[in-house]
């Protein structure tokens, strides 16, 4: 009898397609140049309206990640990232020379799902859309039920937001990664680590009230649906948060 086995070799990652915007050519170059992995395929605008020429074509879709810088010539970051959502659910990556504590917590909360200030190394750029886009497409939406009740609302995985009769209110990703995850917990806390991770892919660091302001927005867009839901988003003293016994 052969007792031998077949060996399981890795499989290689593959190449991701990143779009890079920025109006500096320097630091187009620089990334691009300095990228770890030469496999991966760039496509750099200096404006937006250079952006549009991508944005609005088919090949939009095939699009791993975007890394946007927070102010071009022709418009913010905070209105590209806007029609970029309004179209797309692609990963995003700001990219700025300032904002604080507050100001990166507002733009997670419209739809980005990393911020990196200025200046940023392209192997740590690499390691983080890496990531970006390992989550996005490790977490499909399908291995979910097609309608999760939290009290009298409903959240659909599939449209990512919650339902109350013919009410409907979208969320973030981020927004939705951290429901799922106290969803998963099945009312169980969930320690503040661990929706760190979930829903930011990175640990939580001592002080951040990030995670404080998106339970905040939970809460607020399931009162607003049925007054009362949001308290079902409980939380755990000295853990983190968790759905009230009786929600799901």
């Amino acid at each position: 009898m052969d007792s031998r086995r077949e060996l399981s070799l890795p499989q290689p990652e593959l190449a991701m397609r990143v779009v890079l915007v920025d109006d500096d050519p320097m630091v187009l170059e620089t990334i691009t140049l300095s990228w770890p992995d030469p496999a991966d395929q760039f496509d750099t605008f200096e404006s937006f309206e250079a952006l549009k020429t991508l944005l609005y074509a088919p090949g939009f879709a095939d699009v791993d990640c975007v890394i946007l810088d927070l102010q071009l010539p022709d418009a913010s970051g905070s209105q590209i990232l806007t029609e970029i959502r309004r179209i797309s659910d692609v990963p995003i990556l700001m990219l700025s020379g300032w904002g604080d504590t507050e100001f990166r917590a507002d733009l997670i909360n419209r739809g980005i799902d990393d911020y990196v200030l200025k200046p940023a190394s392209a192997k740590e750029l690499h390691a983080r859309v890496s990531r970006l886009t390992k989550r996005a497409k490790g977490q499909p939406a399908a291995e979910l039920p097609d309608t999760i009740a939290i009290g009298e609302v409903n959240y659909l995985p599939k449209e990512r937001g919650f339902r109350h009769g013919l009410q409907f209110t979208e969320l973030t990703h981020a927004e939705a990664r951290l429901i799922e995850a106290l969803i998963a917990a099945g009312g169980r806390p969930v320690p503040r680590n661990d929706l760190y991770h979930q829903a930011f892919g990175r640990p939580y660091r001592e002080g951040e009230k990030v995670l404080e302001t998106y339970i905040s927005r939970l809460r607020q867009k399931l009162d607003e649906l049925e007054k009362g839901s949001g308290s079902f988003l409980q939380t755990a003293r000295g853990i983190g948060y968790r759905l009230a016994a009786g929600a799901l």
